[in-house]
C-alpha cells in the first residue's frame, strides 16, 4: 500500500512539474520585445549609459561574467575597465533561444566577440528580463566560455 502512495505520488509530481516548468517558446509579439530589449542591453552595456542603467536594468541585477567576476548593479556601473572593454567590442549572436514564462523571459544563446575586427572570444550566455511597468527590465547575465572559444586575451587592469 505504501509502495502503491508512493509511486502514485512520485508519477504526479513528474507531470505536474512537467506541465509548469516546461520551456515555453516566446510569443512572437514577446520574442520582439524580448529581442529589442537584448539589443539595447548590448547597446547600453557598451555605451555605459547611465540612462539605461537607471530605466532599464533591474536594481536586484546580477551577473556571472565568463571570467569569473560576478557583479551587482552598483559595481556594474562602477567598473570603468569593463566599461572600455565593452565599449571596443562588438558581438555576433546566434543559436539564440527565447522563452517567456509570465512576466519573465531567458534568452540563451552563443556569441562570437570582437575588438577592432579581431575575434577574440566565444562564449554561451544566459540573459534574464522581467517586465515591470511595461518595460522588459535586464535583471540577469550569465556567461560561460565556449568549448569553441580562443583563448581570451588578459583582462585590463584598472
Amino acid at each position: 500500500m505504501k509502495r502503491t502512495r508512493l509511486a502514485a505520488i512520485l508519477i504526479f509530481l513528474c507531470v505536474v512539474s512537467q506541465h509548469c516548468f516546461s520551456q515555453k517558446p516566446a510569443s512572437a509579439p514577446a520574442a520582439k520585445e524580448l529581442e529589442a530589449a537584448e539589443a539595447k542591453m548590448f547597446e547600453g552595456i557598451a555605451k555605459h549609459d547611465p540612462t539605461y542603467f537607471k530605466n532599464d536594468v533591474a536594481e536586484d541585477y546580477v551577473s556571472i561574467n565568463a571570467d569569473g567576476v560576478t557583479q551587482n548593479k552598483e559595481q556594474m556601473i562602477a567598473d570603468s575597465v569593463r566599461a572600455k572593454m565593452m565599449s571596443d567590442a562588438s558581438v555576433k549572436l546566434f543559436d539564440k533561444q527565447i522563452r517567456v514564462y509570465g512576466n519573465t523571459g531567458i534568452i540563451t544563446g552563443r556569441a562570437q566577440a570582437f575588438v577592432h575586427g579581431t575575434y577574440v572570444v566565444e562564449f554561451l550566455y544566459t540573459a534574464i528580463f522581467v517586465k515591470r511597468d511595461n518595460t522588459w527590465m535586464f535583471t540577469g547575465w550569465q556567461g560561460t566560455l565556449s568549448k569553441d572559444s580562443p583563448k581570451p586575451p588578459p583582462m585590463p587592469q584598472g
